[in-house]
Parts: C-alpha cells; structure tokens; sequence
C-alpha cells in the first residue's frame, strides 16, 4: 500500500464513521431495531457469565438466570454478539456500543469496495463505488443496524478483494480468501453463496487443488455449527433450527411466516431495492453491467459475477425472511456501486467532466430518498415496549421475574422487554413471577407487584 491508498481509506473510513454513525445512542425504536436489543442481550450474557460458561453459544435469558435453564438462539452463527460483548468489556452495555461493531464493519467494508475497484479497474472506480454505496439509505440506516448483514458484508469483500489480488497476481489474496471466508460462515449462512461466487471467479484462474480447500473449508465450518450447535442443546437441530429455517424459505403453506406468491415476491424486491439503493443508482449499475459484460475484460466480469451470485442468492435463498426484512438485500451493494461507478466514469473521458457527473450521481442518490430515510431515522416503532422494559429495569430487584401481557405484546417485543429490563421476562401465568405488567390498549400500562 502506497501513501495515496493509505490517505484514501483513512479518508473513506473517517467519512463512513461520520455518515452512518448519527444516532449511535438512540435506544432501538426504529425498523427492525428489535436486531439491537435481541443481540444485545446475548452480548450481555457472554459478559455476565463468559464465554465458558456459555459454551460460546448464544443464549437468550434475561436477569439471573443459571446454565441448566439457559435458552440457546442457534438459528444464526454467534460471531456478531460475541464481538458485540468485546464492545460491552470496553464501552459498557448501552446502544452506542452494540451498534460500534456494525458501524466499523460498514466502514471497513466501504474501505474493501475501493480496493476492489482500484485493484479491478483503477483508484477512480475505487473511490467512485465507495461514495455512490455511502449514499445510499441502505448503508446509512442499515450500516449501522446490529444484524449480521453489515458483519457478512464486509468479510465477504475481502474474500472478493483476495480473489481479486489472486487473479492479478498480487500477494495477499490467498490469506483474504480464506480470513474473509472463515468470518463470513462465523456471521451467518451467505458463506454458503460466498464459496460458490469464488469458485466461479477463480475457477481457471487457479489449481482445482485449491478450490476444493476453499470448499472443505466452508463444510468444514458449517459442520462446527451443527456440532456446536449439538453440544449446547443435545441435538444437532436444536432450538428450533430446522422450523426455523422452513419458515424463512418458505413463500407459502402453513411453514410460512408470511404466505406470498412468486410474483409478490419479486414486487417485494423491487420495493425494498427502489427505496434502499434508489432508482438513480439502480440504473447506472445497470448500465454498468451491460457496458461491462459487453467490453469488459474476463477477469473482471467474473469478480462481478461472483459479487451478484453472493448478494442475489442468499436472499433468494430465503425469500419469507427477504419478503419481511428489506435489509436481506444488503449484500448487493458491492456489486450495485461498483457497475454504477463504472457506468459513470465510462461516460467521459475528461477528467473534470467525471468527476462532476459523478458527483451529481452521488448527490441523486443521497437526496433521492430523503424523505423514506428520515422517516426510518425518525421512527419510534416499540418504543412503549422500551419505556417498559426501562421501569422494570429500575422499580423490579434482580433476580426477580415479571409476567407481561397480553400475551401478544410481550411475545413480540420479548427482545426489548429483555435488554431493557435486564429481568426474566414471564410470557404466560402459569409461570412463577413476582411483577406483573399489563399494557392497556390506549398505550398505558401499570407494573405493580403480584398479588399475594
């Protein structure tokens, strides 16, 4: 690295922290902030009882609580609230530091698209991908959501980044492959589409020999899930795995989370990617990639095919989890800044004339959605659900348990109710509790001791 690409990510990673790192305190009231507090709670946990203790898994009781009634969460792969809990034994337990990890992950991965660009193409293409993915209302809201998308993002681009200095001959890239690879199975399931989208950039580009370590790597770690998965909870399945997993794949029947049709779907896809990436930027990308796939050279096309298959096949791999949460599209924001970067420095061969266009593109892109991305930084969804678990929190002694209801309000605010009260949080009443909280549906609610 050279003192240009070293002065342009120290740039690109300061303005990624200033951009998307507004709000870092605000408590988790907006869409899809239930993330936060679900992670959040589990980070607290590998704080309260270590890492040992936990087994490293993810376990999702609130208060005191003692090993043998631990309740697991193994539907995704634990890295994001272990690192989250490194964040609480540095910064304390508070909404700032759970949403610290993402945050930096957002800014390494703006960091990774410039040299993916640089190393593909040249230092404008870089620079030009980096700003156009900063702008838009996915990076600025999501960027710092406390989700797996963020983690995944950013170590899959490095896999893409190595396969990229692989191609070109470079050193580096075996040790990005195999580091971006490792952390992205430790993130959650995109690992899977990550190893594909690698063998199909790489595969005459290197020994077959080599390929197959990047798959034994990858079954490898999917395995130590299961096993892990198997030690903690006595089955390989265990809590709730294989229901959950229908669910999220399902579009229909009574698996479904949410029964859609194919059609709905796709409308779905388009909706979340109109509003999260914009219009603007969706047309240069596409732009790009016909110029690209036209007149590009092969290497090149390959490394944005295999950015496409990642970010396109996870969430269609799992279209009831995409239907609901728009934020499962995240990962095709490599490839959609990197195509429109492309399109708009094709256009002109005048320098002054590029860079202009190119920050006009990056100004429709940032005003385009205004109105949608205020609207999500405004949001106070569970807000009541936050105001609660707060007053539990300082009126209820620890150790002590609280009976929520209506049944319906505590089961879907559980994660806030959770992390807010640091309490065991009772759903039903034939469960022993001390407190009990009934929510009125105006929006009041009394917490008053259980009647004797």
């Amino acid at each position: 690295m050279n003192f240009k690409n070293f002065l342009i990510s120290v740039v690109l990673f300061i303005l990624a922290i200033l951009v998307v790192g507004r709000n870092l305190k605000k408590p988790f009231i907006g869409l899809h902030d239930w993330n936060g507090a679900r992670y959040g709670n589990i980070a607290r946990n590998y704080v309260r009882y270590g890492f040992f203790t936990t087994r490293f898994a993810q376990v999702e009781n609130s208060g005191e609580a003692v090993p043998s009634d631990f309740r697991y969460y193994t539907h995704w792969q634990p890295l994001l609230p272990i690192l989250i809990s490194v964040s609480y034994r540095f910064f304390g337990i508070n909404e700032w530091a759970t949403r610290l990890i993402p945050l930096l992950a957002t800014a390494g991965a703006i960091v990774t698209l410039y040299f993916i660009g640089r190393t593909m193409f040249d230092w404008r293409v870089g620079v030009g991908a980096s700003i156009l993915a900063l702008a838009t209302p996915m990076i600025r809201y999501f960027g710092k959501n406390p989700v797996h998308e963020p983690l995944a993002l950013f170590f899959a681009l490095l896999a893409f980044l190595g396969a990229s200095l692989v191609i070109k001959k470079k050193k580096g890239g075996w040790f990005l492959i195999y580091l971006g690879t490792t952390l992205t199975f430790l993130t959650n399931w995109s690992g899977v589409f990550l190893v594909l989208a690698l063998t199909v950039v790489l595969f005459k580009e290197i020994k077959k020999v080599k390929l197959l370590n990047i798959w034994l790597l990858g079954i490898s770690l999917v395995g130590l899930h299961f096993l892990h998965t198997l030690v903690v909870t006595g089955s390989a399945f265990g809590g709730g795995f294989l229901e959950a997993a229908l669910q999220r794949t399902s579009m229909g029947g009574t698996a479904a989370l949410t029964p859609f049709g194919f059609f709905e779907f796709l409308d779905r896809l388009r909706l979340w990617s109109f509003s999260l990436f914009t219009v603007s930027l969706l047309l240069f990308s596409f732009l790009g990639s016909v110029l690209l796939f036209r007149k590009g050279r092969k290497d090149t096309k390959k490394v944005f095919l295999g950015l496409l298959i990642w970010g396109g096949l996870y969430p269609l791999s799992l279209p009831n989890a995409a239907f609901i949460h728009n934020y499962f599209i995240y990962g095709l924001i490599g490839f959609i800044s990197l195509s429109a970067s492309f399109a708009a420095l094709s256009l002109f061969k005048n320098r002054f004339y590029t860079v202009a266009f190119l920050i006009l593109l990056t100004a429709a892109v940032w005003f385009e959605r205004g109105a949608f991305l205020l609207a999500l930084e405004n949001g106070r969804v569970d807000s009541l659900a936050v105001e609660i678990g707060k007053e539990i929190n300082n009126k209820v002694p620890f150790g002590e348990s609280v009976l929520v209801k209506p049944y319906e309000f505590a089961a879907s605010r559980l994660p806030h109710l959770s992390f807010y009260s640091d309490k065991k949080i009772v759903l039903t009443a034939n469960s022993g509790y001390n407190w009990e909280v009934e929510v009125k549906n105006n929006g009041s609610y009394s917490l008053l001791p259980r009647e004797r």
